[in-house]
């Protein structure tokens, strides 16, 4: 169990979203061939993504563009780049009431992404339990020189605790 939550708690901490940023067009090269290549998005391409992307955080344009510009700095230097905006700007705010701000987006995203993978986790458990009734998860007996561990180890109050 406390290795599932340090998972779910690494994992939301390393959030990550695709967002598609470009197109590829076709252009005759000659009668009958085409060639591919991709094509430079335009301003309005650019900003229609960024208000998807700002949008997917909670955050405006204004805020999203600040916490690319401060990734340009010494913070992108620091964090890992999967850091998320809403992490930067609070990392770098104007005052405590913007920092509590940010803090309570975040523990907001942070929640709802905790809920879809725990609910993705029990459907991957039934799923299992339904495809192998009889099977075990893990079966440390068929394990080659495995430890034998004595019963106390697995009892409420023992080491595993």
């Amino acid at each position: 169990m406390r290795k599932t939550v340090l998972f779910l708690l690494v994992a939301a901490l390393h959030p990550a979203a695709a967002v598609e940023t470009g197109h590829t067009q076709l252009r005759a090269v000659q009668p009958g061939t085409t060639a591919a290549y991709p094509s430079a998005p335009d301003a309005t391409e650019v900003a229609a993504v960024d208000r998807v992307e700002a949008g997917y955080w909670g955050i405006t344009l204004e805020e999203l563009h600040r916490a690319r510009r401060l990734m340009r700095g010494p913070r992108g230097a620091f964090s890992v780049a999967t850091i998320s905006p809403v992490e930067v700007l609070g990392i770098h705010a104007r005052s405590d009431a913007e920092r509590d701000r940010y803090a309570e987006l975040f523990a907001k995203l942070l929640h709802d992404d905790t809920q879809r993978v725990l609910a993705w986790q029990r459907a991957g458990d039934a799923a299992t339990r339904r495809l192998y009734p009889h099977g075990k998860a893990i079966d440390f007996g068929r394990a080659p020189n495995a430890p034998t561990l004595p019963n106390w180890y697995f009892t409420p109050g023992g080491a595993a605790q």
